[in-house]
């Protein structure tokens, strides 16, 4: 071998593959068919260990306390007036689900957030201190299967929160 010629390997300045189209194919069907099981099983156990993920409808949020009853009170009178105003009429419902639910626009969403109120809040505590104020009124007669499918269920705290709080909730609501 005359001269200093430097060979180069094969695999310096090439893509070698180590997988044909058809072997990247099958790795990809092995990884997959391992990860949907690995995933359903993360799913499972995130839903088991953050109860907020798995909410069981609109009103599957923290009870209300004194500060934002109080707060309800003081804001809700310009929601109505805003509410006549403009014809918007949000209401409770019934979601898919068949639990009570609350319908309300984007131009409620709007006023409420201007109001620094996060909608789903509002309406939630709109939709259970009128549930306290029936069962208060009612008593016994609204539970179980009398008692409407839009109206939620109220904790014993938030139904004696609504209780102390009584006049000043009804002006407000009445517009006295």
């Amino acid at each position: 071998m005359s001269g200093s010629s430097a060979v180069t390997p094969p695999y310096r300045n090439q893509r070698i593959s180590m997988f044909t189209p058809a072997s990247r194919l099958a790795a990809l069907r092995r990884a997959l068919g391992l990860a949907a099981p690995l995933a359903c099983i993360c799913l499972v156990l995130l839903l088991l260990a953050a109860p907020q993920a798995r909410a069981a409808g609109f009103y599957d949020q923290p009870p209300f306390d004194n500060a934002e009853l109080a707060r309800f009170i003081d804001d809700f009178p310009r929601f109505r007036d805003w509410a006549k105003r403009t014809g918007e009429a949000p209401h409770p419902s019934v979601g898919a689900d068949g639990l009570p639910s609350f319908e309300y626009s984007a131009a409620a969403t709007a006023e409420l957030d201007r109001m620094g109120w996060k909608p789903e809040r509002f309406f939630c505590i709109m939709g259970r201190s009128a549930a306290a104020l029936a069962d208060i009124e009612e008593g016994d007669a609204l539970a179980g299967a009398n008692r409407p499918a839009d109206m939620p269920q109220v904790t014993p705290a938030e139904t004696e929160l609504v209780r102390r709080q009584l006049a000043s909730l009804l002006r407000a609501v009445m517009g006295e």
